[in-house]
Formats: structure tokens, C-alpha cells, sequence
């Protein structure tokens, strides 16, 4: 008899074995945390099929995981898992006021690698966009692809390098979006001293919050190839403010100032997995010729590539053109 109840056991185990798995359409998004190898909260959300292309979002400077919501909430989650968080210091997740918090390239590395387990995610396409294409890479340095089915860049840097090529820079892909509005988000006045690019000195105004919401403003105002409404312009200086002025710091000054620049030319030349870019040609921040060489050094290291240029498209082509991103997107995943 005990013969028996093992066999059917066994059975009944390899029945459940070869069973698909249950389909499950996530309503709406669904929210939840993991924790980073540091004991930080990382805040995340998902939506979409769960049993479809698991697809995880990286955001920009002082961005959030709202940035995606219209991949989250769009034709996109009809087939394709996706998720998103907030990287450290961000939107939802842990602010920890120490700038040695923010300087390794192993923390943003490993925050990524504890969503994909946590969430126990397998062939991931990893999309970063902007300063989120950093942590993309930073994540390859450290834990290889063996998670990954492909990678996408959207309006992406591969170096933070602020040295100009006649003191040993690389050639420069930052635009004045970033160049001219960083250091007032932290805190810091903007341009050279006597000029009053923040505006606020002819206003008697410059407090730290003050300027830190003049930079904000103008860095959003200069995100777009053309003005976003106003609903979308306030939309994304809500999320942005979450950011506060020492976690902006830390993650320029402190990682790439005072601690050394950083540059990902290497790794771009080891990444086997079929990378996408997408780029606006109108774009301030980043400038498309950032992504151009991404694509050479990858080409050059045997990799596979796509580029592709939205015209009179800037910083955020997900947000300017979505219906145009979420098909470019949608039919890169469903090739892999």
C-alpha cells in the first residue's frame, strides 16, 4: 500500500511538472518591495501577463517608476510582464541621507539583481533610460547577462565623465539639459559665478529650494522636442521632487566628482544579448550621439544591435511618442 501512495505521488508530481503555467492578467499596478543586498527598501510595481516577456524598467535622474506608467497601463501589459522601481533615493524606495550610499556602482548593480530575484525573473529585457542606462550597465558588470534575453537604451549614457577632451574627457554626449540644470536640482548655484542662470538673483530668491526648483523646472522644460501638456508637465515635476537635493549629489558629485568618472566603454564591448536603442534626435539631455557609440563599441565586440531615431522626438520617447515606443518595443520582444 505505501508502494502504491509513492507511485501515485510520483505521478501526480510529474502531472503538476508538465502543467503550463497559470496564466494570471495583474490588474492595474500592483505594488510591493524587495530588499537590496544593503538593507534598503526598493519600492516596486507590475502589471501585465505574468506568464508573458518579463520586461523591467529603469528610469532617469531624479525620475521614478510613474515614468513608465504608460508601458504599465498600456497594450504593452496584454502580453508582456512588466515591471518597474524606483531606483534608491527615489520615488518610493530608501533615502539614506549618506552619500557612500550612492558612489559604489555595485549597490545600483545589485539593486537591480534583487528585483530579478525577488520578482524570480528569467530572460529579462532590461531597459534603461537616461542615468538608468548606468545602473543597466553597472547590473552587466557585475552579474553578467545569464539573466537576460536582451537589453534596450533609450536616450542613454554608457560614461558620467565631466572632464572636457583636452584634459582627458571622452568625447561629450551631455547636453545642456543636463549640463546647465544638475547642479542647481542639488542645491548647487548654476553656471559660472556672477551669472544668474537660475533666475532667482534679479528675484532676491535663492534659497536652496528655491533654486533646486528652478533647475527641476528647467530640466523638465528641456526634456521634451516640443512642451509637453500642462497635465504631463506637472505629472512628471511631482514624481521629480521626490528626489531630494542630497540624493541628486551624491549621484554626480559624489559618484562621478569627487570619486572619479566612470566609464562603461568595456562592458559595452563584452554584451552578447540583442541590444535596442532608442533615441530622439532632438534630444538636450543625452545627446544621440551617446547611443551611436554605444551601438559601434557593441558591433565592434560582436554583438547584435538595432538603432532607431524618432525624429523630432527629445529626452523621453516613451513619454512623447508611447503608441510609436510600446510597438517598437512590443515587436523587438516578441523577435527575441
Amino acid at each position: 500500500m505505501k508502494h502504491m501512495i509513492k507511485v501515485l505521488a510520483a505521478a501526480a508530481s510529474a502531472t503538476l511538472v508538465a502543467l503550463p503555467a497559470q496564466s494570471e492578467q495583474l490588474k492595474g499596478l500592483v505594488p510591493s518591495t524587495v530588499t537590496s543586498p544593503d538593507g534598503l527598501t526598493i519600492s516596486v510595481v507590475e502589471s501585465g501577463e505574468t506568464t508573458g516577456p518579463a520586461i523591467l524598467f529603469v528610469h532617469g535622474f531624479s525620475q521614478s517608476a510613474a515614468s513608465w506608467r504608460r508601458q504599465m497601463l498600456g497594450d504593452l501589459a496584454k502580453t508582456n510582464h512588466l515591471i518597474a522601481f524606483d531606483l534608491r533615493g527615489h520615488g518610493y524606495s530608501s533615502k539614506p541621507e549618506d552619500p557612500n550610499s550612492y558612489i559604489d556602482s555595485k549597490f545600483w548593480a545589485d539593486d537591480i539583481a534583487a528585483v530579478i530575484a525577488g520578482k524570480n525573473l528569467d530572460d529579462v529585457v532590461l531597459v534603461g533610460w537616461s542615468y538608468g542606462g548606468l545602473p543597466v550597465l553597472d547590473y552587466v558588470k557585475e552579474h553578467g547577462e545569464d539573466k537576460l534575453s536582451a537589453l534596450v537604451f533609450v536616450a542613454a549614457g554608457y560614461n558620467l565623465d565631466l572632464r572636457p577632451p583636452d584634459a582627458g574627457g571622452p568625447e561629450p554626449v551631455l547636453g545642456p539639459g543636463v549640463v546647465e540644470n544638475t547642479g542647481p536640482m542639488a542645491g548647487i548655484p548654476a553656471g559660472p559665478p556672477g551669472v544668474d542662470l537660475d533666475g532667482c538673483g534679479a528675484a532676491n530668491s535663492c534659497g536652496d529650494y528655491a533654486r533646486q526648483l528652478a533647475g527641476t523646472k528647467r530640466f523638465l522644460d528641456m526634456v521634451p522636442g516640443k512642451p509637453l501638456s500642462e497635465p504631463l508637465a506637472a505629472e512628471a515635476l511631482s514624481y521629480s521632487m521626490q528626489t531630494p537635493p542630497y540624493v541628486r549629489r551624491a549621484m554626480v558629485i559624489d559618484r562621478f566628482v569627487e570619486r572619479g568618472p566612470l566609464d562603461h566603454s568595456p562592458t559595452l564591448g563584452t554584451i552578447g544579448v540583442p541590444v535596442l536603442f532608442i533615441h530622439g534626435n532632438k534630444d538636450q539631455h543625452v545627446l544621440p550621439r551617446s547611443t551611436e557609440i554605444m551601438k559601434e563599441l557593441i558591433d565592434a565586440g560582436g554583438g547584435t544591435t538595432t538603432r532607431i531615431i524618432y525624429e523630432g522626438i527629445g529626452h523621453a520617447p516613451f513619454i512623447e511618442d508611447s503608441g510609436r515606443f510600446d510597438s517598437d518595443l512590443g515587436e523587438f520582444v516578441s523577435g527575441l
